[in-house]
């Protein structure tokens, strides 16, 4: 027996090889008396030590020509079942874009394969850019930095002002919003007026929280959830006379990275998808009514235990930032933006929001956490 005790070291050392783990020593003995499972057993091996020249190498290859292959950084930096996975996740992306994308382009934009197509189109981008934004998170050694999340408080009171910038007006805009949790039920309501009392928006929601942790404002292993929501919006504009109002209802979810794989830890992603309808009161009485497409995702990062910060796209353009002049995709492309958030003392937490669409909107907020 005492000579399969001697094999089981190089036997094993041959198997973490292969399967790209951290191999034994090539001077470890073999145990006098334990059997050779102690070895499988130890500890799993935290991430592959990087100097700092690979590190570099591997953000450098991760931007290009990891824009087009993801995971090609991960796979420098030495993560190479991340890579692996991270290059499966944006086929999957890629072949969603092109499955809901290519129906709208040959028809046109005809509204029967608009509507079945940019959940599609919006998911499958969504997903393709995760995955790259991801992979450069993985080469710059991302996941060895601590990151908790947090689970959503009782309740909350959030403060901000806005500055709306386009090419015929300046705004600025001062908005409040409550959000109180009962179980798994969830209440919005908020809104916001500018400095003049010339234009004004108000917003009362519901939600109900289908996966995810309670909302405790405390730190959880699992930020991952899924929340069916409804809303209904007022929004009035002096100057132009107009009057929208708009019901709808989306279902938004957020998966934390984690559980495609370990690299990836303290990174997530987000989808929403979502339709209404709205009514538009110009002068004279005139009316018009429009169904609403709604979609959206994100990519994100948790700041240790203090917040997160989140790139994100939204499709819809009759908000405040509208959407995107892009040659001939004006009129069907969304927002970008990028937000964060910020625990600072005590409850209370800082929120900076930069939203681009035809117009630009810049947000600082207050946001008091409630309950923890």
């Amino acid at each position: 027996m005492r000579s399969f005790r001697w094999l089981a070291v190089p036997l094993i050392t041959l198997i973490a090889r292969v399967a790209g783990a951290d191999p034994l020593p090539p001077d470890a003995a073999p145990p006098a008396a334990a059997p050779p499972v102690v070895a499988v057993e130890s500890p799993v091996a935290g991430p592959p030590a990087v100097s700092p020249a690979r590190r570099a190498a591997a953000i450098a290859v991760a931007i290009f020509p990891g824009v087009l292959v993801h995971g090609a950084g991960s796979w420098v930096a030495g993560e190479r079942r991340a890579a692996k996975r991270l290059l499966a996740t944006s086929a999957i992306g890629l072949a969603g874009l092109a499955i809901g994308g290519a129906p709208i382009a040959r028809s046109g934009s005809s509204p029967y394969t608009i509507w079945p197509g940019v959940p599609l189109v919006v998911g499958g981008t969504g997903v393709f850019l995760a995955s790259w934004l991801a992979d450069i998170w993985t080469a710059a050694g991302g996941a060895s930095a601590p990151a908790t999340p947090v689970a959503l408080p009782p309740w909350s009171i959030d403060l901000a002002t806005t500055w709306q910038h386009d090419a015929y007006r300046e705004r600025a805009l001062l908005g409040v919003a409550g959000h109180v949790e009962l179980g798994r039920l969830g209440l919005d309501a908020g809104g916001h007026v500018d400095a003049q009392n010339e234009a004004r928006t108000g917003e009362l929601g519901v939600r109900w929280r289908l996966v995810g942790p309670a909302p405790t404002g405390r730190a959880v292993s699992d930020g991952s959830r899924v929340v069916a929501r409804a809303a209904l919006r007022r929004e009035r504009d002096d100057p132009d006379r107009v009057t929208l109002v708009t019901a709808e209802a989306a279902l938004a979810g957020r998966l934390d990275l984690a559980r495609l794989d370990r690299a990836l830890a303290g990174t997530f992603a987000e989808l929403a998808f979502g339709a209404g309808v709205s009514r538009t009161t110009y002068p004279r009485d005139r009316h018009d009514h429009d169904a609403v497409l709604l979609a959206g995702f994100g990519w994100g990062a948790y700041l240790g235990d203090r917040g997160e910060a989140t790139i994100f796209y939204d499709h819809r353009r009759d908000g405040l930032a509208g959407g995107l002049a892009a040659w001939r995709a004006s009129g069907f492309l969304g927002s970008v933006g990028a937000s964060a958030e910020l625990r600072a003392v005590g409850p209370w937490a800082v929120r900076a929001q930069l939203q681009i669409g035809n117009a630009w909107l810049t947000t600082l907020g207050l946001h008091y956490l409630g309950g923890r």
